[in-house]
């Protein structure tokens, strides 16, 4: 039962993902000089077999991490963007990123195998 569930939360991870990268693109494209929002690979048991969950599980946090730098950045002003629909689908995007992020590390916690990202506790 626990796998099932890391595995939605997973699944709705590598959604959010996906929905970041469409979103990503497009504000790069309405912003050609301003610095690319940071790239989020999604992980998990489906992404490939020889993939390593815990092993890629840090690497995505930060990227997460850095997805949500850059939206706090341009939001007050630090990085010069169009604050559009495209750039609404991105905050909402690493919104949603953040909060299944968060979801993974509070159910690894919850079931006594610490943080996935790295840590006790």
């Amino acid at each position: 039962m626990m796998r099932i569930r890391l595995r939605l939360l997973l699944t709705s991870f590598n959604k959010s993902a996906i929905d970041y990268a469409l979103a990503r693109l497009e504000v790069a494209l309405a912003n050609p000089h301003a610095p690319a929002p940071a790239l989020v690979d999604r992980v998990g048991i489906q992404s490939r077999a020889d993939d390593d969950f815990e092993a890629c599980w840090p690497a995505a946090l930060v990227q997460v991490s850095l997805a949500s730098a850059y939206v706090i950045d341009g939001n007050r002003g630090a990085i010069a963007v169009k604050r559009d629909l495209a750039w609404a689908r991105l905050s909402r995007a690493v919104k949603m990123l953040r909060q299944f992020a968060d979801g993974i590390e509070c159910f690894a916690h919850d079931h006594g195998d610490g943080r996935i990202g790295g840590g006790g506790a």
